[in-house]
C-alpha cells in the first residue's frame, strides 16, 4: 500500500539520524506527502546512496521535486509509476553531554610502576557540520542507520586516539595531575580531524577522569601520608615500603625483620627509580644488644609516624628480644 504520508517526529530531542520505514523500502505515488520538521533534513536514499534532499516544510512528491531519483527509476510520471525507496530524517542540532569511556583498561608502559590499567571516561558535543560528507560516508559507506550506531563508533574513535596520545603527554601516572590539561587538548585535536572526516563538527570534548587500579592509588596515598617527615620524594617511597614489609613479615613465620627490611629496601629502589645498593641481611648469628636496640629506635621511629601500628611495633620488638 503506498504511503501517503511520510515524516518522522523526535519526542525526546536525541535522535540524530532516523530511517523511515526503519527497515525496507516505502512506497510513494504522486501526492503523496513529505513532511520535514524545524531542524531536520530529509534525505531520499536508493541502493545506499544519497538522492534528492529536502529542508523544513511541507512537500508533495512529484518528478519535478525529485529529478535525481526520477531519472535513476527512468520515471515519466509518479501516477502511473509508484516507486520504492526510503528516506533519512537527520537532525541538524547541537548534541551534548554525549558520553565515552574505556570498555577495557589501556595498558600504559608506567617509568615508576611498570605496567598500569588505566581507565578513563569524559564527555564530547558534536553537530553535522558537512551534510554531504556525512550521508555520504557515515550512512552510506560506513552504514551508520540509527543514532546509538553512530555515537558507539565515535565512542572508539575517542579511545583510540586517548590511547596513542597518554604515552606523548606522560611517562608516568605520577604527573597525571599535571598532565590534564596536555591529555584533553590533543585528544581533542586528535579526534577533531578524525570526525571531520565523517562530516562531524566537534564543539567539545572532555575527559573527566583517568583513574589508576586500586593497588597503586594506595600506594601512591601511603607515599603521600609521609611527607611531612620532610624528606625527598625517594626516601618517602623508600620508607613506606620498607614499613610494609615490617608489617607483613610480622604475620609470616620465620619471616625475620632482616628479610623484611630486605624487601622494603628492594621496593623502595624499584619505586624511586634510583639505583640503590641491594640490601643483603647477615646471616643470623645472632644480633648484638647494640644492634637491636638500633633497630627497635628505629621501629619505633616508624610507629611515631604512623607508618606502622602499636601491634606491628609489639611483635617486632618480641621478635628481636627472643633472640638474645
Amino acid at each position: 500500500m503506498p504511503w501517503k504520508v511520510i515524516e518522522y517526529q523526535d519526542p525526546t530531542g536525541e535522535i540524530m539520524v532516523a530511517r523511515v520505514p526503519e527497515q525496507g523500502t516505502a512506497e510513494l505515488v504522486s501526492g503523496s506527502q513529505l513532511i520535514v520538521q524545524d531542524g531536520q533534513i530529509a534525505a531520499f536514499f536508493h541502493d545506499g546512496k544519497p538522492t534528492d534532499g529536502f529542508r523544513a516544510g511541507r512537500y508533495t512528491l512529484s518528478t519535478e521535486n525529485l529529478p535525481v531519483l526520477s531519472k535513476l527509476l527512468n520515471l515519466a510520471t509518479l501516477s502511473r509509476s509508484p516507486f520504492r525507496s526510503y528516506v533519512y530524517f537527520i537532525a541538524l542540532k547541537t548534541f551534548t553531554d554525549l558520553g565515552w569511556g574505556t570498555s577495557s583498561p589501556i595498558l600504559f608502559r608506567d617509568t615508576e610502576f611498570r605496567m598500569v590499567n588505566l581507565r578513563a571516561h569524559g564527555a564530547f558535543s558534536i553537530r553535522i557540520g558537512d551534510l554531504k560528507v556525512f550521508l555520504r560516508t557515515m550512512i552510506g559507506t560506513q552504514g551508520m542507520e540509527t543514532t546509538f550506531a553512530i555515537e558507539e563508533y565515535l565512542r572508539k574513535i575517542i579511545v583510540c586516539r586517548l590511547t596513542q596520545v597518554l604515552p606523548e603527554a606522560m611517562t608516568t601516572v605520577l604527573d597525571l595531575p599535571r598532565s590534564y590539561t596536555e591529555i584533553a587538548a590533543k585528544t581533542k585535536a586528535a579526534v577533531r580531524e578524525e570526525f571531520e572526516q565523517y562530516g562531524l563538527e566537534l564543539v567539545d570534548l572532555l575527559v573527566e577522569a583517568i583513574t589508576l587500579p586500586q593497588e597503586v592509588q594506595d600506594a601512591i596515598n601511603r607515599a603521600a601520608g609521609s611527607r611531612a617527615v620532610g624528606k625527598d620524594e625517594l626516601d618517602q617511597y623508600e620508607r613506606t615500603a620498607r614499613a610494609d614489609a615490617v608489617r607483613d613479615s610480622a604475620k609470616l613465620p620465620g619471616g625475620g625483620l632482616a628479610a623484611g627490611m630486605a624487601a622494603g629496601m628492594q621496593m623502595g629502589a624499584q619505586l624511586g627509580g634510583a639505583d640503590l645498593p641491594e640490601f643483603v641481611p647477615d646471616e643470623p648469628a645472632g644480633p648484638t644488644a647494640n644492634q637491636i636496640r638500633a633497630k627497635l629506635k628505629e621501629l619505633k621511629q616508624l610507629m611515631d609516624e604512623g607508618l606502622i601500628t602499636q601491634a606491628d611495633f609489639e611483635a617486632q620488638k618480641k621478635r628481636l628480644l627472643d633472640q638474645v
